[in-house]
């Protein structure tokens, strides 16, 4: 066992950090994140996240900007301090995979870190700067704590369900509710399965604990300025699971759209050993539905953390493809139960398909550095280069349009959104405040306009609304699908 675990530790590096720093930061998600892990830690602000400098950032909990803050902090502004957070949230996720392999796999404990490790869904997400790596730590974490305890009693148990409630707190400071979905599904299996064991898991102190971590943050923030009670209850809650305001996929459809190619392609080539080990979809169900029947209490716990997520997730209104990612871990539990029977998968072909993948999953890390996207902030950033002197700059306004909020990584100017005017609108699509137009030129900063070629004219006849101003071209770049051209502003009035 203790030659797995370092073979194990090797291969989750290896997996984790190959060509970790190869690719550009990508437009929006992963420039709104490191954009605002560097205002962090450039402004000392550590409570209030923002993403352009200047206005509040609240669409998730501070954990992942502190992360990305400390690592950039520690490492410089690049890419792979940058994406460092994620490739460590790989490594401790495969450790505790292994450990839940221990008491839900006792035939090969290894396996399901195997397997997890090299599948595509968890290397692509360690190797995306985004809050769902971290998200699938802590919530692993917890549900590692939980079965620990669950095997236990007297005071080990009890440490145990403190750590898994410190776990929870963790979670939800990484994304909110959704953290939560894990421990939902615990809940319903210990209420309809083992309920003996349910009081014990909700102690006093555990409780205590879990509030200070997961609410400390928020209990600021809302103190500061009540009405984001609202924003949060309201905006980041209800509306991205009962709306299509946030224009996520919400077609009734969408979570077939948007998660079954995801489990499909991200779970390759498991599940479809998973099925050859058994004899096919009819035999796999019925393989189940027997342990279910029999009431495997193993497998109806991994059943639980898989399906009750995942329904909610598919209910919800808001889908993106990385919301599924910390599902891969239950998922692969249940896979390598499997596998671990079958007597077609010896060693050596166990070993010959593991090699066979990394070299794929290696190959595609390494092949993604080199696929030229308009969506690549690094690329737009030497575009810009050609064109503007950055050094006599401070801040790159779009106008009406979002911000590439990770062109902070590469220019070392802001960027932020403006408009042309209207109502205000604190919690915007835009995921920023954003300035109006007349008061930005008010403001005689040195900054540059960007916006998509074909809003040239309005936004010309908007800044000579605006006063005694004049917009004059100076250059253009390619960014998410569009050819974005650049204004410098001048005033026109004697003396200005």
């Amino acid at each position: 066992m203790r030659r797995s675990t370092w073979a194990l530790l090797a291969l989750l590096v290896l997996m984790a950090f190959a060509f970790q720093g190869s690719r550009g930061i990508y437009e929006p998600d992963e420039g709104r994140y490191t954009a605002t892990g560097i205002n962090m830690l450039e402004s000392g602000d550590w409570l209030v996240p923002t993403v352009d400098g200047e206005h509040p950032h609240l669409t998730k909990p501070p954990i992942t900007y502190w992360a990305l803050a400390a690592s950039m902090g520690m490492f410089g502004r690049n890419e792979w301090a940058a994406r460092l957070p994620a490739a460590l949230a790989f490594v401790g996720t495969g450790l505790l995979v292994l450990g839940l392999g221990r008491r839900l796999c006792p035939a090969k404990p290894w396996l399901p870190a195997l397997a997890w490790s090299l599948s595509f869904a968890p290397i692509v997400g360690s190797n995306i700067i985004s809050t769902d790596a971290l998200l699938m730590l802590f919530e692993t974490a917890a549900m590692f704590c939980f079965v620990e305890a669950w095997l236990r009693d007297g005071a080990d148990r009890r440490r145990w369900v403190l750590g898994m409630w410190l776990c929870w707190g963790l979670a939800f400071m990484t994304k909110g509710p959704p953290g939560l979905l894990p421990l939902g599904a615990m809940v319903a299996f210990l209420a309809i399965h083992d309920r003996a064991r349910l009081r014990g898991l909700f102690p006093l102190l555990g409780l205590l604990l879990f509030g200070v971590v997961a609410f400390t943050w928020f209990a600021i923030i809302v103190y500061q300025q009540p009405d984001r009670l609202g924003y949060f209850l309201g905006g980041e809650v209800y509306d991205r699971v009962f709306t299509a305001k946030h224009d996520r996929n919400a077609q009734w459809y969408g979570g077939l759209k948007v998660y079954l190619p995801v489990l499909l392609v991200g779970a390759l080539p498991w599940w479809v050993l998973a099925l050859a080990a058994v004899g096919g979809p009819r035999a796999a169900w019925q393989r189940i539905h027997g342990r279910v029947r029999e009431r495997d209490r193993n497998t109806l716990l991994l059943l639980y953390w898989f399906l009750l997520p995942l329904a909610v997730f598919f209910l919800s209104r808001s889908r993106l493809e990385l919301y599924i990612l910390p599902l891969f871990v239950p998922l692969s539990l249940l896979m390598s139960r499997t596998l671990a029977a079958w007597p077609w998968l010896t060693p050596r072909r166990l070993a010959a398909v593991a090699g066979l993948t990394a070299v794929a999953l290696l190959a595609l890390k390494g092949t993604a550095a080199f696929v030229r996207t308009d969506r690549d902030a690094r690329r737009m950033a030497a575009q810009i280069h050609e064109v503007v002197d950055t050094h006599q700059i401070d801040e790159i306004a779009f106008f009406d349009m979002r911000a590439f909020f990770g062109l902070t990584m590469y220019l070392d100017v802001r960027a932020e959104s403006v408009r042309l005017g209207g109502p205000d609108r604190p919690h915007s699509r835009q995921l920023a405040t954003e300035d109006e137009l007349c008061a930005e030129l008010d403001e005689r900063e040195r900054n540059v306009f960007a916006l998509k070629r074909a809003r040239g004219q309005h936004f010309t006849a908007a800044v000579t609304a605006c006063g005694p101003y004049a917009a004059r071209e100076i250059g253009s770049f390619h960014g998410d699908g569009h050819e974005i051209v650049l204004f410098k502003v001048v005033p026109t009035a004697p003396g200005g």
